[in-house]
């Protein structure tokens, strides 16, 4: 016959092995949970290679894992979204399509928690255009002093002597003939006009 004293002893020293066991499993497992939890905490974010359109965002984590940058242009609307293609301890992940001289704001998340730069996003500003970054300067055409202040030369009128035909001078009356002497009528004209009145003058007379 058993003795009912010593199974009350060895249940009693059984039920406290195991319930030491218990323990030990129980804190082993929230310890592994807070150290992965603390584990996949990014580290040594860095915002880089920023141009008008595009930058690079690379952290870093104690074990594998896979994130999602949220991001946006308001710390309150993080409304687009990046996603690493695998899962890995070292990340870098490009942002692209992004408009020029803005500024964005953004955050990690890992599974189902987000980290940010101490309770607020991180933010980075775009460059601005190379149009406006480098806008030419008007050049001004500078013309030769002499060029500004020569004036045209006037076309001078030529009289070209013509005969009494082309002149239209076929006037027999001696005064008209002064009044159109030097115009259109020559001087012989007027000699013409005078042998005519006076057939005795001589032609070498002198009006």
């Amino acid at each position: 016959m058993k003795n009912p004293k010593l199974m009350k002893i060895a249940s009693i020293a059984i039920g406290a092995v195991i319930s030491v066991l218990l323990l030990v499993m129980v804190f082993r497992l929230f310890s592994t949970v807070f150290t992965r939890a603390s584990d996949m905490e990014p580290r040594d974010v860095v915002v880089s290679d920023i141009s008008q359109n595009s930058v690079k965002v690379s952290w870093a984590t104690g074990i594998e894992a896979q994130g999602v940058i949220e991001y946006g242009t308001s710390p309150t609307a993080l409304n687009f979204f990046s996603p690493e293609a695998a899962r890995t301890k070292s990340h870098q992940q490009e942002l692209t399509l992004l408009s020029p001289n803005t500024t964005y704001y953004l955050q990690i998340r890992i599974g189902d928690k987000k980290y940010d730069n101490g309770g607020v996003p991180w933010t980075f500003t775009t460059r601005i255009t190379e149009q406006a970054a480098s806008a030419p300067t008007p050049t001004a055409v500078l013309l030769p002093t002499s060029a500004a202040v020569q004036q045209p030369t006037p076309v001078q009128e030529v009289e070209v002597p013509a005969t009494d035909e082309v002149q239209g001078c076929n006037e027999t009356d001696c005064e008209k003939i002064k009044t159109l002497l030097g115009k259109g009528c020559l001087t012989q004209d007027y000699f013409k006009c005078i042998k005519k009145l006076t057939p005795t003058a001589s032609a070498s007379a002198t009006p």
